[in-house]
């Protein structure tokens, strides 16, 4: 019997809850922006190319592999020297013969 009223009771509260469920209301900018967009930056384009610039390195064709150097004005993190953390390994490095740059 007791099985019967729990069985009951679930059954009704499964055809309540999704008429709760129905009457939520969701906030049509929920996520919307409460702040306006950022102004673009100003740009002078009749401004001249400033004469300190460097032409930019060209990619050169290493071993078949197109090989395009790194500027740092880009990114200035881009050019970072190894930490020199007195490792020494035993392995003994061999210089490729085959694929050299010239």
């Amino acid at each position: 019997m007791r099985v019967a009223m729990a069985v009951v009771a679930l059954f009704a509260l499964a055809l309540v809850a999704p008429a709760g469920a129905q009457t939520f209301k969701i906030d049509p900018d929920l996520f919307g922006q409460k702040k306006p967009a950022p102004k673009p930056p100003k740009v002078d384009w009749n401004a001249p190319a400033s004469a300190e610039q460097a032409a930019p390195a060209r990619p050169a064709v290493v071993c078949g592999m197109t090989v395009v150097p790194a500027d740092p004005k880009v990114d200035p993190k881009m050019r970072v020297a190894p930490a020199d953390t007195r490792t020494r390994y035993a392995l003994k490095v061999v210089e490729p013969t085959v694929c050299t740059r010239p």
